[in-house]
């Protein structure tokens, strides 16, 4: 069961709202990412939060039933949304909306990746990036040339990829740039990482290195 969640940061376009939101079974708006979902022309069926980014006239557009308060200080909107999701039986989760100006915001929204690591699949997609926990092993495809970065949320060690124009060996990898703005030499790519969370940035365009 796949579910979309909205978040309340940088609006994605409406084709990738669009894209994303295709074949899912849930749609969810976390607080006032219910207004990216509705200018995109998506109606959500639940938006959840604590409702103080969420205005007077988006509730008007959304049945009373759709909309669910929780008021808890202690996790953000988007961990409500995606712990609502878990109680739905939901197992895939993209969140859109994730990424902005707030750089706090964004690290924040990251750590999700982490946190529910093994309760479910979580991706979070913008108009550049397609961003994933590397749990264990990941093997992907793409034309020559994709962006694609490594960051690490604390030390990974046992880094190993191939595909890559700069390809790692046993590396250890952490929150530094080490891995950042690499690009796709062969297709499949595959990246193993022994312990530790790594995050992986999948570009959505093709910018070759000179």
């Amino acid at each position: 069961m796949k579910a979309v969640i909205f978040a309340n940061g940088e609006r994605p376009t409406r084709e990738t709202a669009s894209d994303a939101a295709t074949g899912a079974d849930l749609l969810v708006a976390a607080d006032g990412g219910a207004a990216a979902a509705l200018v995109a022309g998506i109606v959500p069926d639940i938006v959840i939060g604590d409702l103080d980014s969420f205005s007077t006239e988006q509730r008007r557009s959304l049945p009373a039933a759709a909309v669910i308060e929780d008021v808890d200080p202690n996790r953000t909107d988007l961990q409500k949304a995606i712990d609502l999701c878990l109680e739905r039986g939901v197992d895939e989760v993209v969140i859109l909306g994730a990424g902005g100006a707030r750089a706090d915001h964004a690290l924040a929204n990251l750590s999700v990746l982490v946190m529910y690591r093994g309760r479910l699949t979580l991706s979070l997609i913008d108009d550049r990036f397609f961003v994933s926990l590397v749990d264990g092993s990941v093997r992907f495809e793409g034309p020559v040339g994709t962006v694609v970065s490594l960051v690490g949320i604390g030390t990974c060690a046992g880094v190993t990829t191939s595909g890559l124009r700069w390809d790692l060996d046993n590396a250890t990898v952490g929150f530094t740039p080490l891995g950042v703005h690499n690009e796709i030499a062969n297709s499949p790519v595959t990246i193993d990482v022994g312990a530790g969370d790594l995050l992986l940035f999948r570009g959505r365009w093709i910018e070759k290195h000179r």
